[in-house]
């Protein structure tokens, strides 16, 4: 059993409403869903900051999609926002978590941060690539700046809803200030920095202080955070796996796919129905243990 905390899915049906939930075109459709091992799949609102829209009013867009597209034409697909409704899943049933990537929808206004989590959000991440009010760096743009002041009382809102405040896209000086802030961080969909040196991922000093907090770490499948090569392979994302685990992440490894936000795909890793081709090489080099934890429980034990 799986637990999949990162797509984009939400974002290809926003930008062509023809589209159904089981458009062959999806990394993850339902047909492909089903057929997975992932339990429960998080869907991430992202609304591409040069897109010309009112931001906030296409965050709403997008749940309602997720609502109308992926819940409602489906018994077997249920919403869920807690510990509980995950557990109280059946068999054949799967869970769909709405998740928020990039506050630039919310502008410097917390009302719409508290809205947005009344409506059932469970992970919120402060940027994209592009700075806005809540901080004045990113990854690739300004990294030494981290939370501005609204930025710290957007956290503040995020402890009081209990809801993950996401890291993955923030800058270096803002991972600091949300491990400083935050009851709930997280890493949704980011990799190892000492395995391959990209922008997006995560220097060992600060994996190590996400480790002490038990905080999810989330592997994604963007095979060039993985590695720089033409063609990745599932091995190469492991390498970052073994790393995490070795540096004392065994309470913290999770998985984010990233899927449906990608344009290139790992090799035998190329939509949700290929998760077991991971699993499966998990399973030759860790205990049931382990991979219980990596795929299931270092996520949903945070959970209320």
């Amino acid at each position: 059993m799986v637990i999949d905390i990162h797509c984009d899915v939400l974002l290809k049906l926003w930008e062509d409403r023809s589209k159904s939930f089981d458009d062959e075109d999806l990394h993850i459709s339902y047909s492909k869903w089903v057929d997975s091992p992932v339990k429960v799949q998080c869907f991430a609102i992202f609304v591409p900051p040069e897109a010309e829209v009112d931001y906030f009013n296409a965050s709403l867009e997008m749940i309602d999609l997720f609502h109308e597209r992926v819940i409602k034409p489906y018994e077997n697909i249920k919403w869920v926002q807690s510990k509980e409704d995950i557990e109280a899943l059946q068999p054949h049933e799967k869970g769909a978590m709405l998740t928020l990537e990039g506050c630039h929808v919310i502008g410097d206004d917390i009302h719409k941060l508290r809205t947005l989590l009344r409506l059932g959000i469970k992970a919120v991440g402060l940027t994209w690539n592009n700075v806005n009010a809540v901080s004045a760096g990113t990854c690739v743009e300004a990294p030494e700046k981290g939370l501005t002041n609204f930025g710290k009382q957007v956290v503040e809102v995020l402890n009081e809803f209990k809801v993950f405040t996401d890291c993955s896209h923030l800058s270096p000086k803002g991972i600091d200030d949300v491990l400083e802030h935050a009851d709930y961080p997280m890493l949704s969909h980011s990799n190892v920095k000492a395995v391959y040196d990209h922008a997006r991922n995560i220097s060992d000093d600060q994996l190590t202080q996400f480790f002490a907090k038990k905080a999810p770490v989330g592997l994604t499948f963007v095979p060039y955070f993985t590695a720089d090569k033409d063609s990745v392979a599932i091995e190469d994302l492991i390498k970052h796996l073994d790393h995490l685990y070795h540096l004392g992440g065994e309470d913290s490894i999770a998985f984010g796919s990233d899927f449906d936000g990608i344009s290139k795909t790992i090799k035998n890793l190329e939509h949700i129905g290929h998760y077991n081709n991971l699993i499966d090489q998990i399973k030759k080099r860790y205990s049931e243990e382990d991979v219980y934890k990596f795929s299931y429980d270092n996520f949903v034990r945070h959970l209320d």
